[in-house]
């Protein structure tokens, strides 16, 4: 029956995953995206590269990086910076004959493009940068997010030795690694120092961002190579009509504004609830397998600074007021969804707010970057849109808001790969601060932002719109971690069967969180209470500390 959950939800989540988030999105990447048959083209040189002579276009002190277009300073390197190292270390392995001559990367298909299209204009492909500085050669092979789990299971387990890099979601790192595919990563990192935590080019949040998106009992195993939080996104014209304002205000005492609190957004989605005029309220998903994201903020927002899922001996914390009134308003708040709201997935919320047909939703944060987009004939909102941080609650004087990240795209070193340092150091190559800053611009892959250095670059900048990048930054810092120690697809399964069933008004919200705790404990027992216990504790410095001041009165 576990793997049955597992393979319904990859299948389903195959569906409504950022590769089909809406026929919008992808009629503007269209023109981007690399037809399969080009994906496996040979590199232009088609030579082995035996020495390492200094590139043109490459400025002072510089090793490496992209060169051939203006600004291509700004993703170039030094060798004391985290991807100098990694090619440096990669052509000292390569001398010794400790490093292959080609690695093979499992990618969703979706992010193949930021590997092979060329970004922007007199660049050349990435992977093309990386053969020329090591002699390496990169072969992505694009295997669908549905399938991905399964494949790494079968390489893993049968030897096959596929694949040297795997992708996977991110929040299904803590079973990915319990099955043993992955290798294990700290001593690559503590000897080469990717930027992951460096206050320039790491990701925001630092250690904290780290520890939530790639470590497991404490341990390194993956390499970000994604920004999936989830961001509230609301109709800047309608917010600022004078009439609107007005009615508004007169209804409810305070002034039209982006909310503070769950209640606020609740009274705002009320008011601009009109679905006989094709208006909806507020269109955060509702439907099996995503929907539980935002029951995750109603959630973690009920306590200072955080409502944790378990305490820290592994019992659960849902079957509590926090966890009962989180389901209850999830469930209450459809009354201003979509009569088949239950249902919708990406495509028929990306769809609807780009006709229009809402006033708040809940999304990835590529929205803006594909509704509010000129070169987008579907979109009517173009130049209506804004965003902004995540509702909650004030808890003992404070504002604590929490989103949360879902599932963003990593990638781990294969445990039965025979050159397991060669293969980090090109993670920690593509994934360091300069170089993902360039991967993430290129529109020719699904790829987000979530490095400092992302946010500052002026071709990022311009794609998410500079409106947008202060609500993603803050988003990220207030961002709650997933349910993600092992086992998590067993825990996810119950809580999302649970909350279906709430919404469907087969249970009570007492009855289902009740039931979630009760299957949790269960669980717990069956991967053992002591090993959990550590993976939870683990997992606490992961969560974030940021609270806030409430301002709307």
């Amino acid at each position: 029956m576990e793997e049955e959950n597992k393979i319904t939800r990859r299948k389903f989540l195959g569906k409504t995953i950022k590769t089909g988030a809406g026929i919008m999105a992808a009629s503007v990447a269209s023109k981007f995206l690399l037809k399969k048959s080009d994906r496996y083209s040979a590199l232009a040189a088609g030579k082995k590269v035996t020495e390492y002579k200094p590139k043109e276009g490459l400025a002072p002190g510089k090793i490496g990086g992209p060169t051939g277009f203006e600004g291509a300073e700004r993703y170039q390197y030094g060798p004391d910076e985290a991807p100098g190292r990694a090619i440096e270390g990669l052509r000292k392995l390569k001398a010794d004959g400790k490093a292959p001559s080609k690695i093979v990367v499992m990618l969703p298909p979706g992010a193949v493009g930021h590997w092979e299209k060329p970004f922007p204009e007199g660049a050349k492909p990435a992977k093309e940068v990386f053969y020329e500085e090591t002699g390496i050669e990169i072969e992505p092979v694009d295997v669908v997010e549905t399938e991905q789990m399964t494949k790494i299971i079968q390489d893993y387990q049968t030897g096959a030795r596929g694949y040297d890099v795997y992708s996977f979601w991110s929040s299904d790192l803590a079973d990915v690694a319990a099955s043993g595919a992955l290798y294990q990563l700290d001593e690559f990192v503590d000897k080469y120092k990717p930027d992951w935590t460096d206050p320039q080019w790491g990701f925001v949040g630092g250690e904290t961002t780290l520890t939530a998106t790639s470590k497991v009992y404490g341990h390194i195993y993956n390499a970000l190579m994604d920004g999936d939080y989830q961001l509230w996104i609301y109709r800047r014209d309608l917010f600022e009509d004078p009439k609107e304002r007005a009615e508004f205000k007169a209804r409810y005492g305070w002034e039209l504004q982006w909310p503070e609190t769950w209640e606020q957004l609740d009274q705002i989605s009320e008011f601009f609830h009109r679905p006989e005029k094709g208006l909806l309220g507020c269109t955060d998903l509702r439907n099996q397998y995503w929907g539980f994201t935002n029951w995750y903020q109603r959630y973690t927002s009920f306590a200072n600074p955080n409502q944790f899922y378990f305490d820290e001996d592994g019992k659960p914390l849902i079957y509590s007021e926090a966890g009962i009134q989180a389901t209850r308003e999830y469930v209450n708040s459809m009354k201003w969804h979509h009569k088949d709201g239950i249902s919708w997935g990406w495509p028929e919320q990306y769809a609807n707010m780009a006709a229009g047909g809402a006033a708040i939703t809940c999304a990835f944060p590529n929205m803006p970057k594909f509704l509010d987009n000129p070169n987008n004939p579907d979109s009517k909102i173009v130049g209506k849109i804004r965003s902004g941080v995540a509702p909650g609650r004030v808890i003992d004087g404070a504002l604590i808001r929490r989103t949360v990240w879902w599932p963003s795209i990593g990638h781990g070193v294969a445990a039965n790969t025979k050159y397991p340092e060669a293969v980090y150091l090109f993670l920690q190559w593509a994934s360091s601060g300069k170089i993902f800053a360039w991967l993430v611009a290129n529109p020719a892959g699904y790829y987000d932002p979530v490095h400092i250095s992302d946010f500052k670059d002026p071709i990022v900048i311009s794609s998410y719109h500079e409106y947008h990048i202060p609500t993603y930054v803050e988003s990220i810092k207030r961002s709650s971690p997933p349910i993600n120690i092992p086992g998590v697809v067993e825990y996810v399964t119950a809580l999302d069967t649970n909350l279906q069933e709430a919404l469907t008004g087969r249970k009570t919200p007492e009855q289902a969180m009740k039931d979630t705790a009760e299957a949790w404990e269960k669980i717990t027992e069956a991967k053992g209470r002591d090993k959990q216990i550590q993976a939870i504790k683990a997992a606490r410095k992961a969560w974030p500390n940021v609270v806030d001041r409430p301002t709307i009165v």
